[in-house]
C-alpha cells in the first residue's frame, strides 16, 4: 500500500525556489504517516503503578481505538491500493491480549500483544517497571519502566519502538470491597520506521504478480527516526479478583492521533 505515496527518488522539481522535488514530498508523506502510525501501535493499558509483590499477576483482554488524520493525502494515497479501492478508516482498531507479573522488591515485568482488526498486522512487546513507592497510606504509587515494542505482519512498513515510562496512582477503596485506582502516565517514545521492498515485481522470482506497473523500478523509503511523547490518563476498578480499566493517550506531536482503550482483566 504504500506504493502509492510515490517514490522517494522521483527528480521532478516541484518548487524551483526551495528546489524541493516530488521525491521529497513523497518521503515527506511518508514520515507523516510514520509518525501517526507510531501513534497507532504505541502500547497502552499502563494501569496502576503496583506491584502485588512476588506473588502478584495480571491477565487481561482489552480494545484500542486510535484515530488518524483519514482525509490527509498521505493516508488516503498510503490505504489505497489498486485492484481494492478500499475506504480509509476513520481510527484503527486493536483487540488485545496483556500481561503483568510482579517480582520481589517492586519489580514489575510486563507484556503486550495487539492485532489489527481486517489487517494481517500485529504488534507487541515486552518491558519492565520498578516500583519506586508502593502502599504508603497517604502518598501515591510510583513507577518507571522501560519496554520494547514493535509491528509485525506488514510487509511493505516495518517499525520498532523503545519506550521510557512513568506512573503514578493512588487506591482508594469503597465499602471494604471495590477499588478505584486512577493513574496518570508520560511515555516517550523513540520509534524508527521504513518500508520494505516497493514497485516492480513481488515477489521476485513471479513475473505475473508485481506492485503497480511492471515495467517500475522497485524504491525503498528512508528510515526515519520519530519521537513521540504522550500523556496518559486513566481509572481502574477493581473487585475480588476482576477488573475494569479505561484510559486515553494523548500524543503531542503525533499529528493529533488520540489513543482511547478500555479493557477487564484477571488479577492473581
Amino acid at each position: 500500500m504504500l506504493f502509492n505515496l510515490g517514490n522517494p527518488n522521483d527528480p521532478t522539481v516541484v518548487d524551483p525556489v526551495t528546489g524541493k522535488t516530488q521525491g521529497d514530498i513523497n518521503q515527506e508523506n511518508f514520515e507523516k504517516m510514520a509518525t501517526q502510525f507510531a501513534a497507532v501501535i504505541a502500547p497502552m493499558f499502563h494501569g496502576e503503578a503496583e506491584s502485588r509483590g512476588a506473588e502478584g499477576f495480571e491477565l487481561g483482554f482489552g480494545y484500542t481505538f486510535t484515530n488518524i488524520n483519514y482525509t490527509s493525502r498521505y493516508w488516503t494515497n498510503a490505504l489505497n491500493d489498486k485492484p481494492t479501492d478500499m475506504q480509509v478508516p476513520t481510527f484503527y482498531n486493536g483487540a488485545d491480549i496483556h500481561l503483568k507479573k510482579g517480582f520481589s522488591f517492586g519489580l514489575v515485568v510486563y507484556g503486550n500483544i495487539r492485532y489489527y482488526i481486517l489487517t494481517e498486522m500485529l504488534s507487541g512487546g515486552l518491558g519492565a517497571e520498578y516500583v519506586l513507592n508502593e502502599g504508603l497510606k497517604n502518598w501515591p504509587d510510583v513507577s518507571v519502566g522501560t519496554g520494547y515494542n514493535g509491528l509485525f505482519g506488514g510487509y511493505d512498513l516495518y517499525m520498532h519502538q523503545i519506550e521510557l515510562r512513568a506512573k503514578i496512582s493512588k487506591t482508594f477503596v469503597a465499602k471494604k470491597e471495590i477499588k478505584l485506582m486512577p493513574f496518570f502516565a508520560y511515555s516517550h517514545l523513540f520509534s524508527w520506521a521504513w518500508s520494505g521492498r516497493l514497485g516492480g515485481y513481488w515477489p521476485l522470482d513471479d513475473r505475473a504478480s508485481y506492485y503497480a506497473d511492471s515495467q517500475g523500478d522497485p524504491f525503498y523509503f528512508d528510515t526515519k527516526f520519530i519521537n513521540i511523547n504522550r500523556v496518559l490518563i486513566g481509572f481502574k476498578f477493581a473487585r475480588a479478583n476482576f477488573s475494569f480499566s479505561i484510559e486515553t493517550g494523548l500524543p503531542f506531536n503525533a499529528y493529533k492521533a488520540v489513543n482511547l482503550a478500555g479493557g477487564i482483566s484477571v488479577i492473581f
